[in-house]
């Protein structure tokens, strides 16, 4: 009976598997951000669609440092831009399912994009579940799939759905308001999935919280689960 009433009790809400994630690589000082925030806000209500944006510091110098930026979010853009053969890091940067990449500046591209890596989503991906009990932690269980020579890697991300509101005092947006969708306010690698069943449990993941599997070193992903906001 001491146990029973001890132990977390898990919430209601189910988790949603991703069959698109969309990675946003957006700057405070860039001045075609703010339109590819709205972008990324816009493909975040698509279903079965996992949208992030990632703030980074690439523009500081040039006046404004971003609030919302963090050294991680430049490191995972610079392994895209490894694995992805990409000359350097830009913004606005959209990336599909860890696979593509392109200038979210272009709203139509953007789009043709995005439906295109629909159409081309794995039907092998294993199954994820997030719960979420009533401390904030929670439980990610990966279920499991064929058998890997290379383990995965297993991201696990803290979001706020927003829109989150940054005034912008100098710089390229100097006097106006930008507004960020989805963005991501801690990420860690928690551990590997070899395609056996696994479960990972973590302290705090909130007021979102996504999981990512994907090949290592800015590779592919092979499946991702969100779990929305209470």
């Amino acid at each position: 009976l001491g146990l029973a009433l001890f132990a977390p009790v898990a919430s209601a809400q189910a988790s949603r598997q991703a069959e698109v994630v969309v990675e946003l690589y957006t700057a405070q000082g860039c001045d075609q951000c703010p339109r590819a925030n709205r972008l990324l806000g816009m493909l975040a209500r698509e279903d079965n669609t996992l949208a992030l944006t990632f703030p980074v510091g690439i523009w500081d110098y040039l006046g404004w440092e971003d609030t919302l930026a963090h050294p991680a979010f430049a490191d995972r853009q610079r392994a895209y831009s490894r694995a992805l053969r990409v000359r350097g890091r830009f913004t606005p940067q959209l990336v599909f399912n860890g696979a593509s990449q392109m200038s979210a500046s272009y709203w139509d591209e953007a789009r043709a994009s995005f439906d295109q890596t629909r159409a081309q989503r794995a039907t092998l991906a294993p199954p994820i579940t997030i719960t979420r009990f009533r401390t904030n932690s929670v439980r990610i269980t990966i279920g499991a799939g064929a058998a890997r020579t290379t383990a995965a890697d297993v991201w696990v991300m803290s979001y706020d759905e927003g829109p989150v509101d940054v005034y912008v005092s100098r710089g390229l947006n100097r006097y106006r308001r930008v507004f960020h969708y989805n963005v991501v306010t801690s990420i860690q690698n928690v551990g590997a999935w070899s395609g056996g069943a696994v479960w990972f449990d973590r302290s705090r993941c909130a007021p979102a919280c996504a999981v990512i599997v994907q090949e290592p070193y800015g590779g592919r992903v092979i499946a991702a689960a969100y779990l929305p906001e209470r």
